[in-house]
């Protein structure tokens, strides 16, 4: 299979997920002047991955965008979701899918400092059309590549959280993702395991 053809939504097997990629991860942004917004990101398994995005989902309704990020949390098994879990009206919705659902798993959300950034788009921005440049993030053709095209040089400075859901739930789950790779590049190599023991006497 060749991640980088595959369409927005294509569905995986559990072992295609295991197989193709190191870490799965979602990114959630509520409504705000736009219609709020739910990814699904995966980095493949080279030492320094590439992204590339799985899913997305949009809607203006607060509910709906929590339904339907359960149900791609467990379509894709993401090992965390990024997104404001200070807001009342969300947690009050997790709170009902969680108690409704019929799965082991349970939706949560997780913290990220972008979301007490100021000037939020003047940072993530430059830095999500520079991994795009390097082509080591692939969003595909959808609605979050449609928003980040729509978006002028001379708006970035006045943006706030809220203006564009689908850029914020994708900086997110990338920030985020890429800070977890480079920690996990920075582990240790675990030593090789010998058959032998010299100090074993029962090998002698």
């Amino acid at each position: 299979m060749d991640i980088k053809e595959s369409e927005l939504g294509h569905t995986f097997s559990s072992a295609e997920l295991k197989e193709n990629f190191r870490m799965i991860y979602g990114g959630v942004s509520f409504p705000g002047k736009n219609p709020g917004f739910a990814v699904v990101l995966a980095a493949d398994k080279q030492r320094h991955s590439d992204i590339y995005m799985l899913d997305e989902y949009e809607s203006f309704d607060m509910r709906e965008l929590i339904y339907q990020s359960g149900v791609l949390d467990y379509r894709y098994s993401p090992s965390y979701w990024i997104g404001d879990y200070r807001n009342k009206a969300a947690e009050q919705f997790i709170e009902d899918f969680n108690n409704q659902s019929g799965h082991r798993r349970k939706f949560s959300l997780s913290w990220t400092p972008l979301l007490d950034m100021e000037n939020l788009y003047s940072y993530i921005l430059p830095q999500i059309k520079e991994l795009c440049r390097l082509k080591q993030l692939f969003i595909k053709e959808g609605k979050t590549a449609n928003y980040l095209r729509s978006i002028q040089e001379n708006e970035i400075s006045e943006l706030e959280l809220g203006s564009y859901p689908a850029i914020e739930a994708l900086a997110f789950a990338v920030m985020e993702m890429r800070d977890a790779i480079e920690q996990e590049n920075k582990m240790p190599e675990k030593p090789y395991k010998y058959d032998f023991d010299p100090l074993d006497g029962n090998n002698l």
